[in-house]
């Protein structure tokens, strides 16, 4: 459990390779929240969540970040929360900020279908999709349960797919950064800059995930094309990731 503080801090629960934990993850350190961080395990971890948040039907998705009684259910609501709480407002104007949230989350969308389906039709990375504690000898003949699962994640999320949200988020990007004066989208660091350089770890990630991503499933999270015709923004979001005043926990140490 990764932990930035000592005891009575809010609970954050989210997957580490998912790009909404990211950047929920991003914001709150930036904020200097201090936390506790615990990973959601899909199917294993559910009946927990739920009771936790008191929600027996319907759907639930990290992250979520406990703060007493309170339930902060999506990446938004925890930033809000967390720039809000800092006093200063260190993430920026989140009125502002909110239009490259919603291209970034669109975006996300797009590279979640994209990375299931890659999943799906790759054998060793539903292998690699099984809990650790299931044996190699076994994970062949238990390759429909990851099936299964990814199976019904990709219907799950099927109404937010937007075909090309990826690009467009990416062009967009790409000419907000070119009208400012620096290397921040709204002139100075904040949410903006987060919410959209994460976009960029669903085509090349660079985040430190606990645990580790299998070898195959990583190779399911890149997409060359794009990152080859964006690799000016992933340089970009490498800046980002290398400087100690910007980057964050999964960042450490700075494989940019």
């Amino acid at each position: 459990m990764y932990k930035m503080k000592p005891r009575n801090n809010p609970t954050f629960v989210g997957e580490s390779f998912s790009p909404w934990t990211k950047k929920a993850r991003w914001g709150i350190e930036r904020c200097a929240l201090g936390y506790e961080y615990e990973e959601y395990v899909p199917t294993l971890s559910e009946p927990g969540l739920r009771l936790r948040m008191r929600q027996w039907s319907g759907t639930v998705s990290v992250p979520v970040l406990f703060v007493g009684r309170r339930v902060l259910r999506s990446s938004w609501e925890i930033v809000s929360y967390a720039n809000h709480t800092a006093g200063n407002a260190p993430l920026g104007d989140m009125n502002l900020i909110e239009p490259w949230d919603k291209l970034s989350e669109a975006a996300l969308a797009e590279g979640r279908t994209r990375v299931v389906r890659a999943v799906l039709n790759n054998q060793s990375a539903l292998e690699e999709a099984l809990p650790p504690f299931v044996p190699k000898s076994m994970r062949s003949s238990l390759r429909f349960l990851a099936r299964d699962a990814a199976k019904r994640l990709d219907k799950k999320y099927a109404h937010l797919y937007q075909p090309g949200a990826i690009r467009n988020a990416l062009e967009v990007t790409r000419n907000g950064l070119s009208e400012s004066s620096n290397d921040y989208l709204l002139g100075e660091f904040g949410y903006a800059d987060i919410t959209m350089a994460v976009v960029l770890e669903v085509i090349a990630p660079i985040a430190r995930t606990e645990p580790p991503l299998g070898p195959n499933t990583e190779r399911c999270w890149h997409d060359h094309e794009l990152a080859e015709e964006f690799d000016d923004l992933i340089q970009w979001r490498n800046r980002l990731a290398a400087d100690s005043t910007r980057n964050y926990s999964q960042f450490q140490p700075s494989q940019a």
